[in-house]
């Protein structure tokens, strides 16, 4: 390394980080009189997440206009189509409480008056530098991260949604989303995102979600088995944000379209297929190899996983209807040894491992169930590799009325440390995945990620 080099990382080391001035603050609740006490059951499918914490998001757009502008025209406007979108996403104005009618019973409780805390903020930082691509610090974002209020299921409830509207001035606005995942899945919290946006745009209203949990039936009764294997005896509190190490960096990559067709290519040619050969498929394959090759380069009998969530709305008999709000989910993993990601053809065994995987979930979503509690006490054992979001989501449709967001950023997998996964936003067929690793290791997943693109045959 030069010497030139070295100072500069110095420097670089030395350099203030960003200061967050909150403005003000703000309780917004659904408009008066449209909403009344309400009380939803947690389904089988939302207890399991209820010790997962929260799932953050950041939706940066450029916007050019000033501190004075900001809070005299964009907030009010933001303010007042927030309430306009809780009328129909109340729930996510109430609260998670024990429930009064059965002793491991949970509800989504909504009384006339609740809120959600709206902060609005001003931002030292870099806009164009943090809505990048390239590797940024991930501690100069979480300032842009909404806290859910403290409170825990023990007191008054759990809070489930927090918002935030922060300026870079004359640069750009950041929205953070930070929602309970016991409340819903990411399908629904783009769903409530969306209409706040439409709401703030002026561009009409926007399709309601279907609030109804009694449509969610349970025959095997998994919520019990939940609740004793995994809930039962733990507190259930909300999570502070917490730092990352220093070095955390967090970094978005593309696989544009004709690199998906290469790779659709290069595992349908190495024999029969017992899986569709999907987009997410091969994507989900080559960064777990390139994950994989980065973290544990001489690891070889390491054990790795992938796992990741399915949307079941389509697939629980009688189907749910797509505008369902609430948890939908299952999870599908696969597992192998780390050396069997680091040869030649491991894009193509990972491919076949993963799509096997899908299509087991697809005949059995909750296959083998019962040794789920068993493997989350393991998996400190092993490497997984989980996924987050999804590109039938359409984050990048996301439009308060100031254009499509430069950038979106789902800083929870810092907590996680799985991929964020959302369509690219420079074409049709493309994937984006961001990611958050020590630096030295993200220059490494770099390097095998751009070279490992320009070798497909």
């Amino acid at each position: 390394m030069s010497e030139d080099c070295t100072a500069t990382e110095a420097n670089m080391s030395r350099i203030p980080s960003p200061e967050l001035r909150v403005i003000s603050s703000y309780q917004v609740s659904p408009p008066p009189g449209t909403v009344g006490d309400s009380t939803l059951p947690l389904t089988y499918l939302d207890l399991f997440w209820l010790g997962a914490g929260s799932v953050e998001r950041v939706f940066f757009y450029p916007l050019a206009v000033s501190a004075s502008h900001f809070v005299h025209s964009v907030v009010p406007s933001l303010e007042s189509s927030l309430s306009v979108a809780l009328r129909n996403f109340y729930p996510l104005a109430g609260k998670i409480r024990h429930s009064a009618a059965r002793a491991d019973g949970y509800e989504l409780h909504y009384a006339d008056g609740d809120s959600v805390l709206f902060t609005v903020a001003e931002y030292s930082g870099d806009f164009d530098d943090l809505s990048s691509d390239h590797p940024r610090l991930f501690n100069d974002l979480l300032p842009l991260l909404p806290e859910l209020p403290q409170s825990s299921t023990g007191g008054n409830g759990l809070r489930l949604l927090a918002v935030q509207a922060t300026l870079f001035p004359e640069r750009g606005v950041a929205i953070g989303i930070t929602v309970h995942h016991a409340a819903c899945d990411g399908s629904s919290t783009i769903q409530f995102v969306s209409a706040w946006a439409t709401a703030c745009a002026g561009a009409g209203v926007a399709p309601p979600p279907l609030i109804d949990r009694s449509i969610i039936s349970d025959p095997d009764d998994l919520y019990s088995f939940f609740y004793n294997e995994i809930v039962k005896g733990e507190s259930v509190q909300t999570m502070m944000h917490q730092k990352a190490p220093a070095d955390a960096v967090l970094q978005t990559f593309t696989i544009g379209k004709k690199q998906i067709m290469k790779l659709k290519k290069l595992v349908t040619q190495s024999g029969d297929l017992s899986f569709r050969c999907s987009t997410l498929v091969v994507a989900f394959a080559y960064v777990w190899v390139c994950h994989v090759k980065a973290r544990l380069p001489e690891s070889n009998d390491k054990r790795v996983i992938m796992g990741f969530a399915g949307n079941l709305r389509a697939r629980l008999k009688p189907p749910i209807p797509a505008p369902y709000f609430g948890n939908c989910l299952s999870a599908a993993l696969t597992e192998t040894k780390a050396g069997e990601l680091t040869k030649e053809n491991a894009v193509v065994a990972a491919a076949r491992l993963i799509g096997e995987a899908i299509e087991a979930f697809k005949e059995k979503p909750f296959k083998d169930v019962e040794k789920w509690p068993e493997l989350s006490k393991i998996l400190g054992e092993t490497d997984m590799l989980g996924v987050a979001g999804s590109p039938t989501f359409k984050v990048y449709d996301v439009d308060f009325g100031w254009g499509r967001p430069k950038k979106v950023e789902i800083t929870s997998i810092a907590k996680t440390g799985a991929m964020a996964v959302a369509e690219s936003r420079e074409e049709e067929g493309g994937v984006e995945i961001g990611l958050m690793k020590p630096k030295a290791e993200m220059a490494m997943f770099e390097k095998h990620f751009n070279d490992g693109l320009k070798t497909i045959p």
